[in-house]
């Protein structure tokens, strides 16, 4: 098995060198939002391999071994295995337009056990708190009000990371509680 990122000799040509490949041969691909992705690489360091961005998609992809995947189960991720495809662009690409490497295809593959971590601690703890997202306003959303109760933050503590898919929370966004706890034990209607 190769350890490095394939990005010649197969694919589909594409404008300005940008091919697209299949995955699950010589890697998979782990797609998910560039505000989370950019924490997870700062988390990474050097045990971040080859990784991509896809700034019409506004997405990262963290190559990883393949058949890595298989089992993936990170939230707010997406596992690319044998029946996915992804625009790899020339092994020189440092920069838009199209997608680019941010880490270059000659380093290693990542850990798909490393880069786990690292994408659920950029993620945050999750709350087990009924948290109803369609009926956050902004204030809430923006992370000046506490998501939960809907007072005025002061001293806070993150929820994790939600999306909705859709509408005003359709990007993953990092939510805000009062800390050490909120004042009321439920939320404030709207």
């Amino acid at each position: 098995m190769n350890n490095t990122a394939s990005t010649d000799g197969y694919g589909i040509a594409g404008r300005n060198g940008t091919h697209i490949v299949p995955a699950g041969k010589d890697w998979d691909a782990v797609r998910v939002s560039r505000f989370i992705g950019l924490q997870a690489l700062e988390r990474l360091g050097t045990a971040a391999g080859p990784v991509l961005v896809d700034p019409a998609a506004r997405s990262m992809y963290f190559l990883v071994p393949a058949g890595g995947t298989c089992t993936w189960d990170v939230p707010e991720t997406k596992a690319l295995g044998e029946s996915a495809h992804i625009a790899m662009p020339p092994r020189g690409r440092k920069s838009p337009p199209g997608p680019f490497w941010l880490v270059g295809p000659q380093r290693p593959l990542a850990s798909t056990t490393v880069l786990r971590q690292a994408l659920l601690e950029a993620q945050g703890p999750r709350t087990t708190l009924p948290l109803v997202l369609e009926r956050l306003t902004l204030d809430q959303i923006r992370g000046w009000n506490c998501a939960l109760c809907n007072a005025r933050l002061h001293a806070d503590r993150s929820l994790g990371v939600f999306s909705t898919g859709h509408g005003v929370l359709a990007d993953p966004t990092e939510l805000w509680a009062c800390a050490p706890a909120c004042r009321t034990a439920t939320r404030t209607e709207h």
